[in-house]
Order: structure tokens, then sequence, then C-alpha cells
């Protein structure tokens, strides 16, 4: 489903991603590395909010761009900051990108379940603690059944419990059809249940490939290396 070829991405004279060549097909696919890594580079050339300086990213053989009115909808994404109306309340919040996206009405619903928000769909979202904005923001970013799922430390501020209720919405979301790729410091909770991980150093792929039989054990060395 997504292709990247020769692709980097430079702040000025800093490489954010250097040469990566990469291609990633369904499942959940976890991307780990230090802070300046390259992982939040990543997820943003791959939503469409970062142009590369050079290379390509193709999704389903056509190039990534978030002018594409397609893609946007077959994308979801959610980063460091929550993305979402601090004024409005959580079903505030949900009821407008609800309609933005035309999801199904009992959506939003669901998610609130699945990420145990009811008793808080009320509060405004610049009145939650950093973990709830975090649930809320997994919670818009599945709400419109999304074909490839992004997700930039979603289990940052979340205690064992609180990540639990993630990883279960996000396999609950997850079919064969569908390809989640998500950048975390948490590894040990991601690796319960990913199909595939990958390494970055320093812009680079160092590692990437399927976990054997479970998702607990270590990935393969034989994917792609840069």
């Amino acid at each position: 489903m997504i292709r990247l070829s020769s692709l980097r991405v430079a702040y000025g004279r800093t490489l954010a991603l250097d040469g990566v060549d990469l291609e990633i097909a369904e499942g959940i696919v976890g991307v780990f590395g230090q802070n300046g890594s390259g992982k939040s580079t990543l997820l943003r050339v791959l939503a469409g909010l970062l142009v590369p300086t050079s290379g390509r990213a193709e999704y389903n053989g056509h190039a990534i761009s978030a002018s594409n009115e397609t893609f946007r909808r077959r994308v979801a994404y959610a980063g460091h900051e929550a993305g979402l109306y601090p004024r409005l309340t959580i079903a505030e919040n949900l009821q407008l990108f609800s309609d933005l996206y035309g999801a199904e009405p009992e959506r939003a619903p669901e998610v609130l379940r699945a990420l145990g928000l009811e008793a808080r769909t009320d509060s405004p979202v610049g009145e939650l603690s950093a973990g709830f904005k975090r649930r809320a923001a997994v919670a818009r970013a599945l709400l419109h059944d999304p074909e490839l799922l992004l997700l930039d430390e979603p289990y940052a501020n979340l205690d064992d419990d609180a990540g639990e209720i993630v990883s279960s919405a996000i396999r609950k979301w997850h079919t064969p059809e569908r390809t989640a790729i998500i950048a975390t410091h948490g590894a040990k909770k991601l690796k319960r249940y990913a199909h595939a991980g990958l390494i970055l150093q320093r812009g680079r792929v160092v590692t990437y490939g399927r976990y054997r039989r479970t998702p607990t054990a270590e990935p393969q060395r034989k994917g792609v290396r840069t």
C-alpha cells in the first residue's frame, strides 16, 4: 500500500529523513527510535502534511498529497497535538469531524465507548488532562473508519490501563485491508499486537521486518536497510 523511494526531508542543513526506501503492506506497523530519529517526520510525510525535499511517497500507486480529497478521506492522522478545538466538548468535536468526513451517525458513540470516554463527552477539550486529550485524539482519528491510520505517540501520558484501552480500540478497528503506522516510545505495549516493526536512526531505516509468529517476538532483520 505504501512505497517510499529515496525519500529525503531536510530542515535547513539537518536531514530528518535520509534516503528512505520502504514498502509497507496491510497490517499494524510500529515505528521505533530515539527522539530526533525521524519518526514524526515520517508520519507527517505519510499524512501528506509535509512535502519531501526529494524522493517519492506513494499510497496505492499514487503520490501522497493532502490536496487529494480521496486520499484525505482514507487517511487519519493524530500527531503530538490533539487536533481538537479546545473550547468545544469531546462530543461537539466528534460531531464536527463526523460532518466533515461524512461518517456514519453511530460511529461517534462507538469510538467514545471504545476509548472509554462516555463520562467525559460534555467536557471541553481544553479542560481535559493530557491523557484524556490523547484518547480523544485517537477517537477523532478512528471516527471515519480510515484505511490508513497514522498515530504519533498515542500512548503518551497514559497509564497502563488507559494504554490498554487505546490498544484495544486500535485492534478492533483493524481489518486485513487496513494499515496502521504507529510511532511510539511504548514499544512493549505496541509489540503485543503489531504485525511488523521498523527502527529509525538518524533518519535512516536500520531494521524493518515482520514479527515471527507472535507480535511479541523481535522483528526479523531481513528487511530494508538504507
